[in-house]
């Protein structure tokens, strides 16, 4: 599958783009290029243009990754796009976007907080943004597959 025609924009970007079903594409891109791919949907699109949605993470002990996927919805024709990037398990760093994309705020300190990942830049990261203080005292993450719930934690 090609990058869509109205993102065309972001081509040198993307490393691999696929249907997950209708209506969601997913665009594949190297971590290092977040924040120039999302200035380009900001200069290209408009601030009213798309909206980030969620940014949601995923782990995968067994390739030792996690998967981090930023959903985008495209307006006026509300088309979703999944903005798709690995991270390694052992250096889960990812510049945030958190400066000029405030939707962003929630998501990066949800995934840091649940999983560890570390949006390098964004100040307002903290343990504790969902996490109670009992699971974070402890550092663990609970989204991490090695994390078990238990009595005490």
């Amino acid at each position: 599958m090609e990058v869509p025609e109205k993102l065309e924009f972001l081509s040198k970007f993307i490393k691999k783009a696929y249907s997950l079903k209708p209506n969601r594409v997913v665009l594949e891109f190297d971590r290092e290029n977040v924040r120039e791919l999302f200035k380009l949907l900001l200069e290209n699109l408009g601030e009213t243009g798309f909206y980030l949605a969620v940014i949601e993470g995923t782990d995968f002990p067994d390739k030792n990754m996690f998967r981090l996927d930023y959903y985008v919805i495209t307006h006026p024709d509300r088309e979703v796009y999944v903005f798709r990037t690995w991270l390694p398990r052992d250096n889960p760093h990812i510049d945030t976007v958190v400066d000029f994309i405030p939707a962003a705020y929630s998501g990066e300190c949800e995934t840091y907080d649940l999983l560890g990942i570390v949006f390098d830049g964004n100040k307002y990261l903290k343990r504790g943004f969902f996490v109670p203080k009992d699971v974070y005292e402890k550092g663990v993450y609970p989204l991490r597959k090695e994390f078990k719930l238990r009595k005490g934690v």
